[in-house]
This record gives structure tokens, sequence and C-alpha cells, in this order.
């Protein structure tokens, strides 16, 4: 039906990049005084440090990918950023599909952004399908060939049984 993949500002794979420096660093560093205090430290702190390091090594993979992949099928419209699907939206669930400017601003920022009951993945301000659905929230996908996903999301709205 339809794909696109969207990538991210160059500052976004720096960024990574510099992230996962960081916890590299962090890691080589704290590691020695961790595991020679492991009595001391406790449970809870250990978990709450490999938590960290799961979540900022998270971060920066994400930053270093930086790419959005938009698709929809007979059934769905989905949303990737980098690994992580962010929208799965049903077809059936779809009200009204509109194309609108937008920007990270609207979106309180880039990437995947949750605003009251409205949900904006972007990595630019530009033209974007903004889905209206049923349960009154709002879907915002930033594309380059936002006409194109419209119609690629009416036509297999029309065709699905409501």
């Amino acid at each position: 039906m339809f794909r696109e993949t969207l990538i991210g500002p160059r500052w976004l794979a720096v960024a990574g990049v510099s992230t996962l420096v960081f916890l590299a660093v962090i890691t080589a560093i704290s590691t020695p005084v961790v595991v020679g205090n492991v009595e001391e430290i406790g449970g809870w702190v250990i978990a709450l440090l490999i938590a960290g390091f799961i979540l900022i090594l998270g971060a920066g993979l994400v930053g270093l990918d930086r790419r959005i992949r938009v698709s929809v099928s007979a059934t769905h419209i989905d949303a990737h950023l980098s690994l992580f699907r962010v929208m799965h939206i049903p077809v059936t669930d779809v009200d009204k599909v509109e194309v609108a400017d937008v920007s990270p601003s609207q979106a309180g920022g880039l990437g995947w952004r949750i605003v009251g009951s409205d949900r904006f993945v972007l990595w630019s301000s530009g033209s974007a399908v903004w889905l209206t659905l049923t349960n009154e929230g709002s879907r915002v996908i930033r594309s380059d060939r936002s006409e194109e996903l419209r119609d690629a999301i009416q036509s297999v709205s029309q065709a699905s049984p409501a």
C-alpha cells in the first residue's frame, strides 16, 4: 500500500553518538566502584543504575538511528520510531483524514510526542497527515508524501468494512 522512511536531522545522530560515548565513559568509571562495593551500595541502587544504563543506551540508539517508518496496510496504519512501534491505528478507527502543516512547537518537540489526546510523530516542520479518530483523539504523522499517504489511508478506509 504505502511505505515511507523519514530520516531525522544530522545533529540527532551526533547527539546519539555523544550519548553513547558519554554512557561508555560513565560505565567505565563507575563499574569498578560499584563492583568493589556491592554490599555497601545495595540492590536497589544497582537496579536503578542498570535501568538508567538501559534507558540512556536506548536514547542513544534512537538518536543514532533517527528513522521514522510509516506504513499503511489493508487493516492498520503504523509508525515506527527506530525499532519501536509508536502508532498502530486500526483503519476502522479513522474518522477523518486531512493534510495539514505541523511544527515541532505544536507537538512539543521532535520524535514521538503526546499532547493531551493527540499523538505526533515528526522530525521536522512541514506537511503531515492529521487523522481524527472515532474516539475523539487524533494522530499526526509528518510525511514528505502527505497527499499520497492521505490517499492510501482513504482508499483503505473506504475498502474496509466499518
